[in-house]
């Protein structure tokens, strides 16, 4: 995927895992912290195997892909493109912390919050189909030169990764609640 669109992605991976373990999470919660609990850790290890894995391929095939065309990637400093993958594990404890203690406040909340940053990921999708749909620089990208994603070394990336990581995320999530 890309990285703007990431973010919520994660966050929303954190919110999922968090939910499914609620009540893991409240048997837990006078023994440490919650981000030492096995729901947390489990989900953190698949946010970072299959989320920051995809996400690190494909920005090895197309960076300025993952960056939307809103940057050049050759005039980001390589730390700071390195750095950028530290959102995806911090975005993953937001979302896991906020729904989480959202679920504390009232009943559903935690889970109402889960379906407006899933709406968001839709929306932010959809109004961002050109950018996501061709792959290029973003020279090319601005000239119209982009090509098809479907016609780019991303496709098989995404073909087998993203079919993959939905069923996975239940599975994994729904073991984390036991």
């Amino acid at each position: 995927m890309t990285v703007p669109l990431d973010l919520g992605i994660n966050t929303w991976i954190g919110m999922t895992f968090s939910l499914a373990a609620q009540d893991k999470l409240k048997e837990l919660e006078n023994e440490g912290t919650i981000l030492a609990t096995t729901p947390y850790r489990d989900g953190l290890a698949f946010a970072a195997t299959v989320g920051m894995g995809i996400a690190g391929l494909c920005y090895k095939v197309a960076p300025d892909w993952m960056l939307m065309y809103y940057a050049d990637h050759e005039d980001i400093p390589v730390g700071v493109q390195a750095g950028m993958f530290g959102l995806y594990p911090a975005m993953y404890t937001l979302g896991f912390l906020m729904a989480h203690q959202l679920e504390k406040k009232r009943k559903s909340l935690g889970w109402a919050a889960w379906g407006a940053n899933f709406v968001g990921v839709l929306a932010f999708t959809l109004v961002s189909l050109d950018r996501l749909l061709k792959v290029g620089t973003t020279r090319e990208f601005k000239e119209g030169e982009a090509k098809s994603i479907f016609k780019s070394a991303l496709a098989p990336i995404l073909i087998a990764g993203m079919p993959a990581a939905f069923p996975a995320l239940y599975y994994f999530a729904r073991r984390a609640a036991r």
